[in-house]
């Protein structure tokens, strides 16, 4: 399976949009009250009754957001998020025992339920997967998954930046049928997944992937997929690199926002949120360490240079400030090769700064809306000047070998 890059973050952005866009109607912005992340610990389970379009559901977790009219952004113990607006709320329940996360096992035992009985369950330090194609195939994910959470967090805490243990088994979901695959993504995806070899799902807090050595690029080498050895060496090939970098980047998304750097929901600049992920896009899958990060993306680097003649005084305040470019599948591929030269520039030049910044981005809370002065305010708060700040970031750009 082949992924055209207008297509490979379709998914992370419908959902960013489309549920952070889901606010109470009528109120410019979403919650009365947030609940802070220190509180939410020791918080008592709801159970909450609503209609959704003809039918009504119920669902257990804790509230951590309550708006005007009473919608809530809930989460249940396996840390997907559940918007309620108000009026389609049929009752709540407080319940005695407080919120706690669920563990591997429990999160396992429930994705066996939910998927075909062709499915297993693997679990690592961090991971939960579950998986129709062979157990090794899993253990080979899992190990690359683990090598590129280690690196992620280890990267940001040189810096100087505090995270934390994701609280939750983060869980990847691999299919080995096309058909599983898709059926299984409509509630993200209702347009189906397409060419889309993977995602992260904000709603559910999973990634769900299609097996990469089963991609139609790749299919002449069925063979050599029975060992890791073998995995390894298939999906280290030249035309491998795609279906990998972009499943890096999808899970890159998910530690982001497990391990307390960002929060999901929270009104976060798209520039920013997939320029790091592209950052952390080049894994070297035949060391046990990661080191591929901050390698320069010359197919980003490519098609950024081609279109920096056509930069001017107001390219970067539009990118800091508004998220339209990120939207349109036709402003896309440029719109992540802007992205991710912002970044690359920013870390390797402003690294304090840029530290900093995420800080104040982590602190953000879900539903809460920031409007493009307001955007532009803060980044000027770390980095000053955008028109100097320009000008030495297209001369820098412009002299990467």
């Amino acid at each position: 399976m082949h992924i055209h890059p207008s297509q490979r973050h379709v998914l992370f952005l419908a959902i960013s949009f489309a549920l952070t866009a889901g606010r109470v109607s009528g109120q410019n912005h979403w919650p009365l009250k947030t609940i802070a992340e220190s509180a939410r610990k020791s918080q008592p389970i709801e159970r909450v009754s609503f209609r959704k379009g003809t039918d009504n559901q119920t669902v257990a977790g804790r509230v951590l957001v309550e708006s005007v009219d009473g919608g809530l952004l809930l989460q249940s113990d396996d840390g997907a998020l559940t918007i309620i607006e108000g009026p389609h709320i049929i009752s709540r329940t407080a319940m005695e025992k407080p919120f706690v996360p669920a563990t591997q096992a429990e999160i396992a035992t429930r994705i066996a339920a939910e998927l075909p009985p062709s499915f297993g369950t693997y679990a690592t330090q961090h991971y939960v997967i579950a998986y129709d194609t062979s157990r090794v195939y899993a253990q080979w994910a899992g190990s690359m998954f683990e090598r590129l959470h280690r690196a992620f967090t280890n990267y940001w805490e040189r810096e100087g930046l505090v995270l934390r243990e994701p609280e939750f088994p983060m869980v990847v979901l691999i299919f080995s049928e096309h058909g599983t695959y898709d059926k299984a993504s409509r509630e993200d995806l209702p347009g189906g997944v397409g060419n889309i070899i993977g995602y992260y799902s904000l709603r559910t807090n999973r990634v769900n992937m299609f097996d990469l050595t089963g991609a139609e690029a790749l299919r002449g080498q069925e063979r050599r997929r029975g060992s890791l050895r073998e995995i390894n060496q298939m999906l280290s090939q030249p035309a491998a690199l795609p279906l990998v970098t972009t499943v890096v980047h999808e899970a890159t998304h998910q530690i982001a926002f497990n391990c307390g750097l960002q929060q999901r929901y929270a009104d976060l600049p798209l520039w920013l949120l997939e320029g790091m992920a592209v950052y952390f896009e080049a894994p070297d899958l035949t060391s046990a360490r990661w080191t591929g990060i901050g390698k320069v993306n010359y197919p980003r680097l490519e098609t950024f240079r081609r279109n920096a003649s056509k930069w001017n005084e107001g390219t970067l305040p539009n990118m800091i400030a508004d998220d339209r470019r990120f939207r349109d599948p036709r402003a896309s591929v440029d719109a992540y090769a802007d992205a991710w030269a912002l970044n690359y520039y920013l870390i390797k030049y402003q690294p304090k700064a840029y530290a900093a910044y995420l800080k104040l981005l982590s602190e953000k809370q879900p539903l809460v809306e920031t409007n493009a002065q307001k955007r532009l305010d803060e980044f000027r708060q770390h980095f000053g000047d955008l028109k100097l700040l320009e000008q030495e970031f297209l001369k820098r750009m412009s002299r990467i070998e």
